[in-house]
């Protein structure tokens, strides 16, 4: 099992789990005209969270915390966007280029060798890079 590989897969974790605090804290404020889309994404990324999480555990490098200043960073963010105008359809490019960022952690994961080469771990990451792919299909364009 390579070091590298599972470090990826708890920067993932971390990635993963700081987009839930953005997405939790929106929930709470967004209009109902993107209530769906927010909970939608909420829950894609709890399951990825959970199948993560399992895999670490598999793995017997399950961590205490897997989350980092980021997902305070996107808290505040969202409560600033709040107070400063309405948490509507005018928020959803936001939330495109946050889950375009979280895919690219994804991708710069599997570029990896290591992470590639472990089966278990590639195969995860890329179901999951691929769901948050659809999901971003589904979000309105710029």
């Amino acid at each position: 099992m390579s070091t590298r590989a599972i470090d990826a897969l708890h920067d993932i974790h971390t990635a993963t789990n700081d987009v839930l605090k953005g997405y939790r804290e929106m929930s709470a404020r967004a209009k109902p005209e993107i209530q769906a889309v927010i909970r939608r994404l909420t829950e894609l990324h709890e399951r990825h969270a959970a199948e993560q999480a399992a895999e670490l555990v598999r793995l017997r490098d399950a961590r205490k915390d897997d989350s980092s200043l980021q997902g305070t960073v996107n808290k505040v963010v969202v409560i600033l966007r709040d107070w400063l105008s309405d948490l509507d359809p005018d928020v959803l490019p936001a939330v495109r280029d946050g889950e375009e960022s979280l895919r690219d952690e994804y991708d710069k994961a599997l570029r990896d060798g290591e992470v590639a080469g472990d089966a278990a771990i590639a195969a995860l990451l890329k179901a999951q890079r691929e769901a948050i792919s659809a999901e971003m299909a589904r979000l309105p364009q710029d």
